[in-house]
């Protein structure tokens, strides 16, 4: 009765909870949609304005130009003209006019509400060109000269985006630039090609600068304190409410990391496609946030609002809040007993048996151990997880351990196949073990394993990857599974160590105390990948670099020498070896005889350190 009791409860709040939490989700929805309607209209029409005022100016000058009733060249009335335009229209940042030959002349908004007009002269090509910068300040009415300044500058009209564009097109081009004749001042710029009479005359150009942009969104009322960034087509920022006056970050993954909203907006562009979307975003410490994007009607833009959800729904979570806090009243006694009974019989056996896995995944096979637990089913899983992991390790020491490892996490597909690597072959054997067996029998299996024994610890130590053992021989790779950016180098100093530790002990017989072990070693392009049938499968490398280097332990006996390079290996490993050439080869199956080197041993017992390269 006590438990059918609880459950009422319970599904009672839940239920009251529920209808409370979808409502309120439906009317958050509302009223975001209306904010962001309202924002959307409003920044809407105040870019289309600004920049219907850009285009009409541009516009205006081009068609007096144009019917001739202003010249180009006439300094005078263009002067006036510019002027005029430039005191009615404060949104514009610059009106200018580009000639073919490389002049330009410009009229710009200045600091203190002062207006510039910028003459550059033609100049010669690479040299600075002449710069005139007339300052004038505006009265009721009219405008009055303050003073005239000389200089020079490096701006070039021909080379500027809104020229080239404009001269090359029939309709007005709109352009974002970052340079302008004052410098450095990202702007959006529209520019027409002027023509007089059928012939060619130059560009005007009106700009309007992403800081008076960012103006206008900043004059916005925003719910919420929100924020709206105007978005280019490749989802640079042109401009944003609350932005500083210097410089602005190139996306929103730039901004402060302590701007929320726009970290919030930038995480929904990520997972969001489309120009268009609303969407409910992280906002850190403000909470959730609300980023919608909407398509301005030019050059790909879009506007987007972030505006925290806390904003309109502060009453609603609190009442959500209040509701929430009766069912867990009604559940916490009965949550606490059934967290501490799943604890104690479910979670913390299954964390442990986790961990277990977890070593398993890393190839710690030696840390795997049996957890005891009071379910059997979980004791069976250790006890099979141990088992596995005793069954891997065996199964370690058939393959390389840098193919076992992908194998295990799921890294490398066990199928036919490969791909062409540049590695490093050495192939190492005992000498005259044939006679050796039939002289020792069984016993020289101690000889054997010491050998190889001491050759793959050669081996792993500079980072090869023992491929196979063929009767008394080893075959070792670098550079394959894993790279070794020096794996000639490494491959070399491996064959000194295993000759040292090979002399290190004692001889077998008198005829093996002066050659204890032939090593052949060939760089050069394999097929290294998984050989064989769908049903077993063996990783190797194989091709003409393998065989050479087989054939190298065969070049060593016939020059009674230890270690055999090829010429290849040679130039792989770099200045520093200790070398001694052969002369050339002729080694079975290869057209053409072979330069062969040996790597002399030095009396300190190694012939090179790792890291000597010279």
């Amino acid at each position: 009765m006590t438990a059918l009791l609880l459950v009422a409860v319970i599904s009672t709040a839940a239920s009251v909870h529920l209808i409370w939490e979808h409502t309120a989700t439906r009317n958050v929805e509302k009223i975001v949609a209306s904010l962001d309607a309202q924002s959307a209209d409003t920044v809407r029409g105040e870019l289309t304005s600004t920049l219907a005022i850009v285009a009409g100016t541009a516009e205006i000058i081009r068609s007096i130009l144009f019917q001739g009733t202003i010249k180009a060249d006439d300094e005078v009335k263009r002067e006036f003209l510019f002027l005029s335009l430039m005191r009615e229209q404060p949104a514009i940042g610059w009106i200018g006019f580009g000639f073919p030959d490389g002049r330009f002349f410009g009229s710009h908004a200045a600091a203190g509400g002062k207006i510039e007009m910028v003459e550059i002269g033609a100049g010669t090509p690479g040299m600075p060109r002449p710069l005139r910068r007339d300052i004038y300040h505006p009265i009721p009415g009219d405008v009055m000269f303050e003073e005239r300044i000389h200089s020079e500058t490096a701006y070039v009209a021909l080379g500027a985006p809104w020229y080239r564009r404009a001269m090359a097109a029939a309709e007005p081009v709109w352009s974002v630039i970052d340079v302008l004749p004052d410098g450095f001042e990202p702007s959006v710029v529209v520019s027409k090609r002027v023509e007089l009479y059928g012939r060619y005359q130059g560009v005007v150009m009106v700009a309007v600068s992403f800081s008076n942009l960012s103006k206008t969104l900043r004059g916005l009322q925003i719910s919420g304190h929100g924020r709206a960034f105007m978005l280019g087509g490749d989802d640079k920022v042109l401009a944003a409410s609350g932005a500083p006056d210097s410089l602005m970050p190139a996306h929103l993954a730039d901004f402060p990391r302590d701007d929320a909203l726009a970290a919030a907006a930038s995480a929904a562009i990520a997972r969001t496609s489309g120009k268009e979307f609303r969407t409910l975003a992280d906002g850190g410490e403000v909470g959730p946030v609300y980023v919608s994007s909407f398509a301005l009607p030019f050059e790909q833009w879009r506007l987007l609002t972030a505006i925290p959800r806390s904003a309109f729904a502060g009453e609603i979570d609190r009442n959500t809040r209040r509701v929430l806090l009766v069912v867990v009243g009604l559940v916490v006694l009965a949550a606490a007993a059934a967290v501490l009974f799943s604890n104690l019989l479910f979670a913390r056996p299954i964390g442990a048996l986790a961990a277990q896995l977890r070593e398993i995944e890393r190839f710690s096979l030696d840390q795997v151990r049996h957890v005891p637990t009071f379910l059997a089913e979980l004791n069976d899983f250790s006890e099979a997880l141990k088992r596995m992991a005793a069954g891997l390790s065996a199964f370690a020491k058939y393959m390389p351990l840098d193919v076992v490892r992908p194998l295990v996490a799921g890294g490398l597909k066990p199928a036919p196949g490969g791909k062409l690597v540049e590695v490093t072959v050495m192939f190492a054997d005992l000498p005259g073990f044939t006679e050796l067996t039939e002289r020792l029998g069984p016993d020289v299996q101690p000889h054997l394993t010491n050998f190889l024994t001491l050759a793959v610890e050669a081996i792993h130590s500079e980072g090869g990857t023992v491929d196979k053992f063929i009767g008394d021989a080893v075959m070792a790779i670098w550079n394959a599974p894993a790279p070794v950016p020096d794996h000639a180098r490494r491959a070399c100093r491996a064959a000194l160590a295993i000759r040292a530790a090979m002399h290190a002990l004692p001889a077998v017989s008198p005829d093996h105390r002066d050659i204890r072990v032939r090593i052949g070693i060939n760089s050069g392009i394999a097929l290294v990948g998984n050989v064989g049938s769908v049903e077993r499968l063996s990783y190797t490398a194989i091709g003409d670099t393998v065989n050479l280097a087989s054939r190298l332990v065969g070049v060593a006996k016939e020059h009674g020498a230890e270690i055999v390079l090829s010429d290849m290996t040679v130039a792989q490993a770099g200045e520093g070896l200790p070398l001694r050439p052969l002369g050339v080869a002729n080694v079975r199956g290869k057209a053409v005889p072979v330069l062969v080197h040996t790597l002399e041993f030095h009396s300190d017992g190694v012939g090179m350190e790792p890291g000597v390269t010279d």
